[in-house]
């Protein structure tokens, strides 16, 4: 059995400040990939949007890589459930940080 170590949340951080949205989103990111449970959410994220980032509509895949986004991000009362989240290429989400742009879940063609 590996030996995982918690990694301290930093003195400065503050899950109430939107300037620190995305640290946590990060931070949730590697929690997913270390453990069974958040591999499962996700892949049903990505089935969910088909595998495409709704951002720039290409695929998203392991060499691309991917960030969990909140839709309502957590400052403003949103939640770490699926359905507040999608999953974003790494330099879509920090354009959508950055510039301010929202990102609405896209509808997966299994689902019309």
């Amino acid at each position: 059995m590996p030996i995982t170590r918690h990694i301290k949340v930093k003195r400065a951080a503050n899950p109430f400040d939107p300037q620190w949205e995305p640290y946590f989103e990060a931070r949730l990111d590697v929690k997913m990939r270390g453990n069974l449970r958040g591999r499962r959410q996700l892949l049903r994220l990505w089935k969910e949007q088909d595998g495409i980032c709704p951002v720039c509509n290409q695929k998203i895949t392991e060499i691309t890589g991917w960030h969990s986004h909140h839709l309502l991000w957590r400052a403003h009362g949103g939640t770490n459930g699926g359905e507040n989240r999608v999953l974003l290429h790494p330099n879509c989400h920090m354009q959508v940080h950055s510039q301010g742009m929202s990102v609405a879940k896209p509808r997966s063609e299994t689902s019309v």
